[in-house]
C-alpha cells in the first residue's frame, strides 16, 4: 500500500482517497454502484484524467471494477486496506501516566477501525509550556496542516487561538478530548466534567468524616479553575505528587489534610509512594489521608492504600465518543452537541476513617 501511495501523483492520490471516503461514508457494499465519472469530477473538483487514473488505481487493487457502458461498481470495499482520510492525533506529555498513554492508544486504534490513517504528534517537553500551545510545540504538525496532509485532528491539548485559526483556514475539523478546565476555546470536544467529580468527591469525603479536604492539581491554571471547591496543592507528575506529600508531612499533624481529591493518577501514585517510605528508617508514614481519585477500567491502577474512594472511567468508551464526533464532522453530518460530557461513576465506598 505504501509503495502505491508513493508513486501516485498528488492529485490522483487525493482523488483515490476521496473515492475511498465515498465508499466508507456511504457504507457501500459489493456490487453497489458509484456515481458516474461526470459527477465525481464535479464533486471533487478534478479533471477527467485524474478521476480516471484514480479509478484505475482502485481497479488494480481490486476495490472497484468498471463495466463498459454500465458504470463503476464496488468489487471489494476493503481491498488494499486503503484509508480514505488521515487523522492527526495530538498527544500531551505523558509524564509517566498510564492513563494518558492508554487514551492515546485507544484513539489511534479506533481511528484505524474507521478506515483512516493515523498520524501521532507528541508535544515537545518544555519547562514553561503554554496552557494553550501553538503548532510549533508538536514537531511535524505545522507542516502536515499546511501541506493538507491531514483531514481532521483529535487533540489532547487545547490549542491556541492562532492554531485554531490556521485549522479553520485549511477547513480541517478538530475535536478536543480532555477535562473541562481547558476546553472553553475549543469549538468541539468530549470533556470530562471535572468540577462535578470534585464536588461529588468532596461530599463523599465529608460523609466519611473528613473535615480538612484539599485537592492535588497539575498546574496553576488548573488550580485557578478549581479554586472555589477547596484548597489546592500543585505538582506535576509522579515527582510532583511526592513533593506534595513531603510538604504535608512537614505540617503539624493537627494541620494536615485528612482528605485528598485528585483526578490525576500520576500525582496520586507519587503522593502515596512518598508516604510509604516517609516513616522512621523508610517505614510507611503514620499519616494516611482518605483519597478520592479515579480508577480506569483498562489500566486497573493498584494504588498502595486501602483508604481510597474510587470513581471509574472507561477509557475506550471515552475515546470512542471523540472519534465518533470527529467522523460525524468530517462526513458533514449534523452533530447533536458540540460538547459531549463524560461523567465518572463511583465504584467503591470509602474505607473507615483512621
Amino acid at each position: 500500500m505504501n509503495a502505491i501511495r508513493r508513486y501516485l501523483p498528488r492529485k490522483v492520490e487525493f482523488a483515490r482517497d476521496a473515492i475511498v471516503r465515498c465508499i466508507h461514508d456511504r457504507r457501500l457494499e459489493v456490487g453497489d454502484r458509484l456515481p458516474p465519472y461526470s459527477q465525481l469530477r464535479t464533486q471533487f473538483g478534478l479533471g477527467s484524467q485524474t478521476i480516471a487514473a484514480a479509478v484505475g488505481s482502485l481497479c488494480e487493487l481490486g476495490v472497484l471494477e468498471v463495466r463498459d457502458k454500465v458504470g463503476i461498481f464496488v468489487k471489494n470495499p476493503a481491498g488494499g486496506q486503503l484509508a480514505g482520510r488521515t487523522i492527526a492525533v495530538v498527544v500531551r506529555p505523558l509524564d509517566g501516566s498510564a492513563y494518558a498513554a492508554q487514551l492515546a492508544s485507544f484513539i489511534q486504534k479506533l481511528i484505524s477501525e474507521q478506515n483512516c490513517r493515523c498520524l501521532a504528534f507528541y508535544r515537545r517537553p518544555l519547562p514553561d509550556a503554554a496552557a494553550r500551545p501553538d503548532f510549533d510545540e508538536f514537531p511535524g504538525l505545522e507542516q502536515a496542516v499546511d501541506e493538507h496532509r491531514v483531514d481532521g485532528v483529535i487533540t489532547m491539548c487545547p490549542f491556541s487561538p492562532a492554531a485554531l485559526h490556521r485549522l479553520n483556514a485549511h477547513n480541517i475539523k478538530c475535536c478536543f478530548i480532555g477535562d473541562d478546565d481547558h476546553n472553553s476555546a475549543m469549538p468541539y470536544g468530549v470533556v470530562i466534567e471535572v468540577k462535578r467529580f470534585l464536588l461529588a468527591a468532596l461530599v463523599a469525603l465529608q460523609d466519611a468524616g473528613c473535615r480538612r479536604v484539599v485537592q492535588l492539581c497539575a498546574d496553576e491554571e488548573q488550580r485557578e479553575a478549581r479554586r472555589s471547591f477547596m484548597p489546592a496543592y500543585v505538582g506535576r507528575g509522579y515527582d510532583g505528587g511526592a513533593a506534595i506529600a513531603a510538604k504535608l508531612l512537614a505540617l503539624p499533624p493537627a494541620e494536615r489534610p485528612d482528605g485528598i481529591v485528585s483526578d490525576d493518577d500520576t500525582l496520586v501514585s507519587g503522593f502515596l509512594a512518598e508516604l510509604r517510605t516517609a516513616g522512621p528508617e523508610g517505614a510507611p508514614s503514620d499519616y494516611l489521608p482518605l483519597i478520592a481519585t479515579i480508577v480506569h477500567r483498562e489500566v486497573g491502577e493498584r494504588y498502595p492504600s486501602r483508604r481510597m474512594l474510587l470513581f471509574s472511567q472507561d477509557i475506550e468508551e471515552y475515546a470512542d465518543l471523540a472519534v465518533e464526533l470527529l467522523m460525524q464532522l468530517l462526513q458533514g453530518k449534523r452533530v447533536a452537541s458540540s460538547q459531549i460530557v463524560y461523567r465518572f461513576k463511583p465504584v467503591a465506598a470509602a474505607a473507615g476513617k483512621q
